[in-house]
């Protein structure tokens, strides 16, 4: 490959973040900062990190390209672990909605949140969302994001959550940041299964879950369990059927209750007042 070997050098820091293991209070000032430093890479693998001379003197210069970043930082990409970069249309007016105090589930009630955004997004074709999907991941990029989880769950239907996730699985292919696909069917009730929550379910159990197995693209499994949404029950039911099909599993929540009987491969985001968890292995 042409440009193999690459060489980052005179660097006025290189941010490593060394460690193996999560860091907590005053661990976290420790970026491990080197001053005046380089990287050398091969083959897409980092292979040297340290001062500049010292990299010199372990490598052969003259067989790398050179980048000179004097006067740069160098640091790892950012991972922004939580996203929906796939969607139609905005619902700004919402904004001042937050800014007067109403809560989430007052926003829906009203007409707005996720269901406001379901419609907009079946009303797009596979173009338009790849187009605002790549624009939304560009802007991540200029800000250093180099990988991202995508979530679905704008579509809510069968036909739409696909659409949703092969977009961002062919952005993945396609553009520099690595996409991490989860499906989010379970985002919020859609209208046609008004007051049938458990309906709703059933239908992503039977029919959506295997279809977008079938796809061989989607990582994770998501639900979002909350009063007025989907219950611990039927999160659990979701995601039992999650794990049969090999997914993994992830669930956000802001419940004050949170009881999970799961795995260990999965992830809870957005988990506010929680007074209890139960974690179990099955």
């Amino acid at each position: 490959m042409e440009n193999s070997k690459i060489l980052i050098r005179n660097a006025a820091q290189i941010v490593t973040c060394h460690g193996d293991k999560a860091r907590r209070g005053a661990e976290m000032s420790d970026l491990g900062v080197i001053e005046d430093g380089a990287v050398a890479m091969s083959d897409g693998v980092i292979t040297h990190v340290g001062p500049t001379e010292e990299v010199l003197r372990n490598i052969h210069a003259e067989d790398y390209l050179e980048i000179r970043a004097e006067n740069q930082a160098v640091l790892p990409g950012f991972v922004d672990s939580h996203t929906h970069f796939i969607f139609g249309g905005y619902r700004e007016e919402e904004f001042s909605w937050r800014l007067r105090g109403y809560s989430y589930i007052s926003i829906m009630e009203r007409g707005g949140g996720i269901v406001n955004t379901m419609k907009a997004t079946r009303e797009s074709d596979f173009d338009t969302l790849w187009d605002r999907g790549e624009e939304r991941l560009d802007e991540l990029f200029s800000m250093g994001v180099t990988t991202v989880e995508g979530k679905s769950g704008y579509g809510l239907d069968l036909q739409t959550e696909l659409v949703q996730l092969r977009v961002m699985s062919d952005l993945n292919e396609s553009h520099p940041m690595d996409v991490v696909s989860s499906f989010l069917g379970a985002h919020a009730v859609p209208p046609e299964f008004a007051g049938r929550t458990d309906d709703y379910v059933d239908y992503m159990i039977e029919e959506v879950l295997p279809a977008i197995r079938a796809e061989h693209t989607v990582t994770f499994c998501d639900v979002f369990c909350e009063k007025g949404v989907f219950s611990l029950e039927q999160s659990e039911r979701l995601l039992r059927a999650a794990r049969h099909h090999r997914f993994k599993l992830k669930k956000h929540s802001t419940v004050s209750v949170v009881v999970i009987i799961y795995m260990t491969d999965w992830s809870l985001h957005m988990i506010r007042n929680i007074k209890y968890t139960i974690w179990m292995q099955s």
